[in-house]
């Protein structure tokens, strides 16, 4: 094994990406560029410069299917998540190169393997106090699941000293894995309803968007070839970015992710 240049990863990346896009489009399954990958084929027609991964996106029924026959299909590339692994650190999916090791953020880290990640939107209710309470726990869930998992500090702040307390007292009975399945299952609470709207329930920031975004697709250019954006990519860029094609400060213009990838020579 031998560690991964930056433009090697990136290649093996794109590599996971036309293995899925196959995959959907010949088992009628919608997934989008989602995130930053979905603003830099926008914006840049492929990576955003500074970052170094790639999101997409699906809404949960899709996931499903998707999750339900993908790993039957290839051997090298295999879709992890909380649903088919009770030992799998996060809340989304992934799907992973298994020919590779990826350590995040080193050796010393999670052991996966070199990834696309799969962000699922769930059902929102229509009520707006529904949604922002979904949205409380799910940030209550998310500092437990940092402190577990990466081992970051709480701010002594005495408006947050209830829940810090609570974080504490929760920390050392539970695993990052188990405050993960908590998260999905907030996020699916109202799978089973029928609702016109999708929520952000399992990352960080919050949304509220119309199911509208996604009644139809287009494809966007990223490194080259063509992907599918939901028809609503405008919509949806705005509700993560606002005014999206506007660059961040030159400070700001740097990766937020850390991890270090090896690859198997032989």
């Amino acid at each position: 094994m031998r560690e991964i240049l930056l433009d090697e990863l990136k290649d093996r990346q794109i590599a996971i990406l036309d293995v899925v896009d196959a995959f959907c489009r010949e088992n009628n399954i919608n997934y989008w560029l989602d995130s930053g990958t979905l603003l830099g084929a926008i914006r840049h027609g492929g990576y955003i410069p500074w970052d170094d991964d790639i999101d997409i996106g699906m809404l949960r029924p899709d996931y499903d299917r998707f999750l339900a026959m993908f790993n039957k299909f290839n051997k090298q590339y295999q879709v992890f998540s909380v649903e088919n692994d009770i030992n799998f650190p996060y809340p989304f999916g992934k799907v992973l190169d298994t020919h590779t090791v990826l350590y995040e953020p080193n050796e010393q880290g999670v052991k996966l393997a070199i990834n696309i990640d799969i962000f699922v939107y769930d059902n929102a209710p229509e009520d707006d106090k529904l949604v922002e309470r979904m949205y409380r726990k799910r940030d209550f869930y998310n500092k437990i699941y940092h402190f577990l998992l990466y081992k970051t500090k709480l701010r002594n702040d005495s408006k947050v000293g209830f829940v810090k307390n609570s974080i504490k007292a929760i920390c050392g009975k539970v695993s990052p894995c188990f405050i993960c399945r908590k998260i999905v299952r907030n996020s699916k609470k109202y799978s089973t309803q029928e609702t016109s709207w999708v929520g952000n329930f399992l990352a960080t920031t919050k949304i509220k968007a119309s199911k509208e975004i996604f009644d139809s697709f287009v494809e966007v250019e990223f490194e080259g070839k063509k992907y599918k954006a939901p028809s609503g990519w405008d919509q949806w860029l705005t509700c993560f970015y606002k005014n999206y094609m506007e660059l961040p400060p030159i400070e700001k213009r740097v990766s937020h992710h850390l991890f270090k990838g090896y690859i198997d020579v032989e």
